[in-house]
């Protein structure tokens, strides 16, 4: 048996064996063996060797498509259907889950940007973010490396707009319904060139850190997918024996935290799971 990492199984699944059947295309084609795979039709890849052609193609553009890349690896075929079933897998995020823990005198705006790009991705569907797992596995597995987590903290500033200070006020209004609240308006006097009273000022980033967040989130969903796989796949593999990967879901910090992880059929079920991380 071969001895490997998940990280190294996956590369040798989606580059050497899933684009079998695909041609120069590769795992884009439909008659790939990853797509077959995807859409559930293994009966084809078991006609490879019988009939050396695929049989019953629907699309015109790939009639009489003859295979002349062999069956792909037993071991990969069961690597694939383990990552297409990460589409099913439910996305955990940590209650406390701060991605830029390292970020600090923030004032509160790195837990503040924090929470409104989990809210983000958490208004995506299951199917979106199931989806995304798997095309983020697949992707890093073609490529051979990991998502980008570094994050350079953004510099923190007094709110500007146009150059100037910016000032900020609380304003009491009342909606159609009567109902009454308050919102943040803006807090200068131009005509009278001076702040409104009750006015004041607030930081910001200098450099909006969203695109960091993400990233971040995306490093810690592939370490997820990584570490369900591993566990998955360990006791199915024929050819090859997964060695444990060392892979820390903090790399940012000193030490290995716990973070963002994955349940199986969680949409259905409501897992849940309260961890504070950074």
């Amino acid at each position: 048996m071969k001895t490997v990492n998940i990280e190294e199984l996956l590369t040798w699944a989606f580059v050497d064996e899933l684009p079998k059947g695909g041609g120069v295309e590769g795992l884009e084609n439909p008659h790939s063996a990853w797509r077959m795979l995807q859409a559930s039709s293994w009966g084809k890849i078991t006609s490879f060797g019988e009939l050396g052609s695929l049989i019953d193609a629907g699309r015109k553009d790939y009639d009489n498509f003859w295979i002349e890349q062999g069956e792909p690896h037993e071991d990969a075929v069961t690597v694939g259907r383990a990552v297409a079933a990460l589409a099913a897998c439910e996305v955990i995020v940590p209650q406390g889950w701060n991605g830029l823990a390292n970020w600090r005198d923030t004032h509160g705006l790195a837990e503040l940007y924090v929470a409104r790009a989990i809210e983000r991705y958490s208004a995506r569907s299951q199917a979106q973010r199931g989806e995304g797992v798997v095309s983020l596995v697949v992707g890093t597995a073609i490529l051979g490396r990991e998502p980008d987590w570094i994050a350079e903290p953004a510099r923190v500033r007094l709110a500007e707009r146009g150059g100037k200070p910016a000032w900020f006020v609380m304003k009491r209004v009342i909606d159609d319904n009567g109902q009454a609240y308050d919102i943040e308006v803006h807090g200068y006097d131009e005509r009278l060139k001076r702040p409104t009273k009750g006015a004041y000022r607030k930081y910001e980033f200098a450099t909006d850190p969203s695109g960091d967040i993400m990233g971040r989130l995306d490093y810690q969903i592939w370490v997820a997918a990584l570490r369900w796989l591993e566990a998955e796949l360990g006791p199915q593999l024929i050819a090859h024996r997964l060695v444990s990967s060392d892979r820390s879901m903090t790399p940012w910090l000193e030490e290995d935290r716990a973070g963002i992880w994955l349940a199986e059929g969680a949409a259905d079920r409501g897992a849940k799971k309260t961890v504070s991380v950074r």
